[in-house]
């Protein structure tokens, strides 16, 4: 009989210790997140790490006053940003068709209508994108010869200007090109009926670079962009329209 107790009260205190639990465990249990707060936690460092930059527009026409001295007119577009910004998705090359300006007056518009959908992202504003033209002509012997580039940023916020009363950000840029450096790339420019060029176009979207480049305007070239940015107050950066 005193085995049977000794034996008794022994399970008992087993059971005991058993549905005891250290206020350590205990503090432990609580601590433990569940999924969705792990995955709003992750969710809010992804989005405050980077800023993200949607633009959607297209390259509209180019103009020039005088009349294109060819017969056919097209662009290749290329796009340029810092070293912190990434090109999420979209091409980041281009080229628009052939256009021409024949069956009208010398001075209409060429219209391209050449769309454009790229998505950004950064960390900094530093190197803001933007967009490089290399504005080509094709007579009708389908010799190609340099018209002239033209470059415009990236707009920051959906539109300013508002006409038919839809918002869009129209950009005007001039076509520029270089200018022969004597009479003698002159008048070898003439004889082969093509215009310089330069050999790194990138240098025209830096000031100090392209500070002793001889350039003239020859047209301008229309862009129409729409812009969305989201994540960049996270980061302090408070812009307004």
């Amino acid at each position: 009989m005193h085995e049977d107790e000794e034996t008794g009260n022994q399970g008992n205190e087993d059971d005991k210790n058993t549905n005891k639990v250290s206020p350590k465990q205990k503090h432990k249990k609580s601590k433990r997140p569940t999924n969705t707060q792990t995955t709003n936690e992750l969710g809010v460092k992804s989005t405050a790490s980077f800023f993200t930059l949607f633009v959607t527009g297209q390259i509209v026409s180019a103009t020039f006053p005088l009349g294109p001295d060819k017969d056919y007119i097209f662009c290749r577009y290329e796009l340029v940003a810092g070293p912190d910004w990434q090109l999420v998705s979209g091409p980041q090359y281009g080229i628009t068709q052939m256009s021409t300006n024949k069956t009208g007056h010398f001075n209409d518009k060429i219209v391209f209508n050449m769309p454009i959908e790229v998505t950004y992202k950064s960390t900094s504003p530093f190197g803001w994108p933007q967009i490089l033209v290399s504005v080509f002509g094709q007579n009708q012997t389908g010799n190609e010869s340099l018209v002239g580039y033209a470059h415009v940023y990236m707009p920051i916020f959906g539109g300013h200007q508002q006409l038919d009363e839809h918002i869009s950000s129209l950009s005007q840029a001039p076509i520029l090109r270089p200018k022969c450096p004597n009479m003698l790339g002159d008048i070898t420019s003439w004889l082969l009926r093509r215009q310089p060029e330069l050999k790194n176009p990138k240098i025209l979207l830096d000031s100090a670079q392209s500070k002793g480049l001889s350039m003239e305007s020859y047209g301008t070239l229309e862009f129409q962009l729409h812009a969305v940015m989201r994540g960049a107050r996270k980061l302090g950066y408070n812009w307004h329209a």
